[in-house]
């Protein structure tokens, strides 16, 4: 939680809700969102146009990143490799590499923007403009604006649903919401809340809207009717499924084709339901005692196979990006490198990108990918290793003819992919984890050469290493 009046940042134990902590941030911190890891936390520091990078694991600022002026909003990439920060002052919004910790880009044509909120797939950043009534609809590709939607006065907070198809914006100075259909960039709806709304946040199962109203200490709760969440599901059934809808007080049976389900909850505008086992495409309906609802398709789905990933090890830093191959990927929702999360990116039903996270320590972690299906099948382990630390080279001086063989010793060499002298790859074999056989290669003039080490962790240059005589 942003503290405006302690310029930091207020840790509370969730569950217990009691405060452990606090983190010193910026001036008036103001944005506030976290990574899909939840390992990075990000907040845009108002008064001193900056956006501190937090460590959740022990609650200290890593990095603090100057940016445009005023900035307000804050949101970060479903892939987690960037972040978007809204400057009211500059009317921009700046684009955060979260591998190198800075702006790659200014995105310009905004008018005092204070919320910003990418769509589940990435492809469009969505931005309101408090000066102008609109929002802008940003490519991310080529950060370019596309689109612009008028909507209520003072737009402030927004988000996309989960499914991408419609973007919630709170409207601070004409109380209300306004509804963007993504597929048409046009309000289809404007729903009344309550005074001066701020903030949206959206349910993962798209069902709940949240709007936090400023002007009168309350959240406005809007549901999104007629609709059910998940509509996928394994095909062994146990998936928790929400339905919503009017008159649905007294449901006597959910049935997945001719299946019942189980009902674990039951109000006027809300059903919970267990899926039961099934294969293909099941015809859901509701029945009440005013009668049986209109049928919504639910697609079971098989349990997809992860067979293989490359690479299989990488940098305890994390930030790289790994390929899954298998079958049935399609819907994959979520990557668990041992117990931490990553959000897969879907290229084919036979291959995930995934952006990896962090690790606190060196070692092998268990991979497993969740899709619609379930769990996937196969065993898959992924490798975090520690940067190379090269030590002394012996011997450390020889001909421009080259082919002598010289040892490289350190630690953290086991993945060594490649070795160059001057600039030129050398041959090597791999003794141990801190020692390398090299046969140096030919150059034509003699003096000092730097000595490259790539590992899967990385990369390090010894300046002026080995000397050609």
């Amino acid at each position: 939680m942003a503290d405006t009046a302690t310029n930091a940042v207020t840790v509370v134990q969730r569950d217990l809700y009691t405060v452990v902590g606090t983190v010193p941030v910026g001036n008036t911190p103001s944005g506030i969102k976290v990574d899909p890891s939840g390992l990075r936390l990000y907040v845009a520091n108002q008064g001193s146009d900056t956006l501190s990078v937090i460590n959740t694991l022990n609650d200290s600022v890593i990095a603090t990143i100057p940016v445009g002026d005023q900035p307000t909003g804050v949101a970060v990439a479903p892939t987690g490799l960037d972040v978007y920060v809204a400057n009211k002052g500059d009317n921009t919004v700046s684009v955060i590499n979260t591998g190198t910790a800075s702006v790659v880009a200014t995105i310009t044509g905004l008018s005092a923007p204070l919320g910003v909120a990418p769509s589940p797939n990435n492809t469009r950043l969505y931005v309101a403009n408090s000066a102008a009534n609109t929002v802008s609809i940003i490519n991310t590709d080529s950060r370019a604006v596309i689109a612009t939607v008028p909507v209520g006065s003072t737009p402030w907070g927004l988000a996309a649903t989960p499914d991408g198809q419609q973007v919630y914006v709170a409207n601070n100075g004409s109380d209300n919401v306004s509804v963007i259909d993504t597929s048409t960039n046009a309000v289809t709806d404007t729903i009344a809340v309550g005074r001066q709304p701020t903030g949206v946040a959206i349910t993962p199962n798209g069902l709940s809207v949240y709007v936090a109203n400023r002007g009168s200490n309350t959240v406005s709760v809007i549901q999104t009717l007629n609709a059910m969440s998940p509509t996928l599901g394994p095909q062994a059934g146990g998936t928790l499924v929400t339905l919503t809808g009017t008159s649905l007080s007294g449901a006597t049976a959910v049935r997945f084709g001719t299946t019942p389900a189980v009902i674990v909850a039951n109000t006027a505008n809300q059903i919970v339901v267990v899926t039961p086992p099934g294969v293909g495409v099941a015809q859901v309906t509701v029945t009440t005692p005013g009668g049986t609802s209109n049928p919504k398709p639910f697609v079971y789905y098989p349990r997809g196979d992860a067979n293989s990933i490359a690479p299989t090890a990488g940098p305890t830093a994390g930030r790289n990006v790994i390929t899954i191959r298998g079958d049935q990927l399609a819907t994959a929702s979520r990557v668990l490198f041992g117990s931490v999360p990553a959000l897969p990116i879907v290229v084919s039903d036979s291959q995930l990108d995934v952006p990896v996270p962090p690790a606190m320590t060196a070692g092998s972690v268990p991979l497993t990918v969740t899709t619609a299906g379930g769990i996937t099948t196969g065993t898959l382990s992924y490798r975090y290793i520690e940067p190379p630390i090269p030590g002394a080279l012996k011997p450390s001086t020889g001909s421009i003819f080259g082919g002598n063989v010289i040892t490289i010793s350190g630690q953290n060499l086991a993945t060594t992919a490649m070795v160059t002298i001057r600039g030129t790859v050398a041959q090597f074999s791999i003794g141990s984890n801190v020692l390398l056989s090299v046969v140096v290669p030919a150059v034509s003039a003699t003096g000092p050469a730097d000595v490259t080490i790539t590992t899967a962790a990385g990369a390090i240059t010894l300046p002026g290493a080995y000397i050609y005589t």
